[in-house]
């Protein structure tokens, strides 16, 4: 949604027309207030597939975020890596085998280096990283490394910063900021109408009223917001 779409909505739940100003208060201030608060609640990840680089500037690739939670190829090879001289002990050792059937029970070959090799060589392979990577939040930089063959493209999970309305998507995430705003624009609007008193008039204003119901909503939406917080669980 929009900017002038939440307005809109805010206005409707004000019962009130959705102009710039209602007696003096920015409807417009009033989402935004909300927004700066909400933000902090929302820790969606999102995922973008960028070119491969040994520095991948965020702002650059359109990254806007504080917090990398993963980096990974974005077609990462399957199953383990062997050089040419681990792959050519298998051979070795399958070739052992056959002569040992081959010659029966009296021969004696020594096949214990081969396996020791190729032992070694799974702990070796077990043990490298192909792909290692680093935030550097200060500079908003990754730093990649890759074993040869490097791939092409990248794919960086991460929680983005939010600096408009119209990137929260989800409904849940707009309700709550229709929610919030509107309890804003309450508590704006009653601290207006209960600056003054008409004694003996039988017109009374609701400021009072306003206050109260804004107060109990917010209380309200963030005990809601505390508690998904809580249950929120980010696996990288």
């Amino acid at each position: 949604m929009t900017m002038a779409e939440y307005v809109t909505e805010v206005s409707f739940m004000l019962g009130m027309p959705a102009n710039e100003n209602v007696e003096g208060m920015s409807i417009q201030q009033g989402i935004m207030i909300a927004f700066r608060e909400l933000k902090r609640y929302i820790k969606t990840p999102a995922e973008k597939t960028v070119p491969f680089q040994t520095r991948i500037d965020l702002s650059k690739v359109g990254i806007n975020t504080k917090q990398v939670l993963n980096v990974q190829a974005a077609r990462p090879r399957i199953g383990l890596t062997m050089g040419s001289i681990e792959s050519g002990n298998v051979f070795q050792v399958a070739a052992s085998v056959n002569v040992h059937g081959m010659v029966g029970q009296n021969a004696n070959i020594n096949i214990d280096p081969i396996m020791r090799e190729m032992a070694m060589a799974q702990v070796r392979n077990t043990l490298s990283t192909d792909f290692q990577w680093h935030h550097d939040i200060s500079n908003n930089v990754v730093y990649v490394t890759h074993r040869d063959p490097k791939p092409s493209q990248v794919t960086v999970r991460y929680v983005p910063l939010y600096t408009d309305v119209s990137e929260i998507i989800g409904d849940t995430w707009i309700d709550y900021l229709v929610r919030m705003s509107v309890a804003n624009m309450k508590i704006s609007l009653g601290r207006s109408r209960s600056k003054y008193r008409i004694e003996g008039s039988n017109v009374t204003n609701d400021g009072e009223i306003l206050l109260q119901e804004a107060h109990a909503e917010l209380e309200q939406i963030r005990s809601e917001l505390a508690d998904k917080k809580q249950k929120m669980v980010i696996l990288n």
